[in-house]
């Protein structure tokens, strides 16, 4: 190294895990879920089971998950075997879809519309759905808190929420555009530990 010259300080970093709800009956019948939507149906509750097993050895200091019934039933068996308790926090609740919430996909009024939002949510919006940017907003200042609040230093934290929160807040550490929502969006009962810098910020 050139003498005078300095490498620049490291930024710090930590990682939180990510997990997206398991299966309810709306999944399988392909209605849209949001605000609303269905708890758990048995295999959903398998899938659970399986993520507890995945994430039992994982040092886990705290569990959230949103308001929910879906999440929060994901959330009490991820946090089981930690023996912690499920912190609820209604900003990592699902997009509100509007109007069109509990319909089948057969049963959409403009099918097209729904296909055009399901492949880039940025290029039209739903009748009565709540904004991408007031989702990522209540998402964001929840994920900051909960940064604040536990120290990276006393293990993981898992957050359990859904597919567009999700997705939104993986857009907001990789620097992502959210027409990429879709892309990085979660399956079913899956989890992703997620390297993001101090305070939630974006990943150095």
């Amino acid at each position: 190294m050139p003498a005078g010259s300095s490498l620049a300080p490291a930024t710090a970093t930590r990682d939180f895990i990510f997990v997206r709800h398991g299966e309810t009956d709306w999944n399988r019948e392909k209605r849209i879920q949001g605000s609303k939507g269905a708890p758990m149906n048995p295999a959903g509750h398998e899938q659970s089971k399986g993520l507890a097993r995945s994430l039992w050895e994982v040092p886990i200091q705290a569990v959230y998950s949103s308001a929910m019934p879906r999440a929060v039933e994901t959330a009490s068996y991820v946090a089981g075997p930690h023996r912690v308790n499920v912190a609820i926090d209604p900003r990592l609740n699902e997009i509100h879809h509007g109007e069109w919430e509990g319909l089948a996909e057969s049963d959409l009024p403009d099918l097209a519309l729904y296909r055009k939002w399901r492949e880039d949510p940025t290029a039209v919006t739903l009748p009565g759905a709540e904004p991408l940017a007031a989702v990522h907003e209540r998402a964001l200042a929840a994920m900051r808190d909960i940064a604040a609040k536990h120290p990276a230093s006393e293990g993981l934290v898992a957050v359990v929420s859904h597919q567009i929160v999700l997705a939104l807040l993986k857009c907001h550490v990789l620097d992502r555009p959210w027409s990429q929502i879709r892309r990085l969006a979660l399956g079913v009962a899956s989890y992703e530990v997620l390297t993001t810098g101090e305070g939630f910020a974006p990943r150095p």
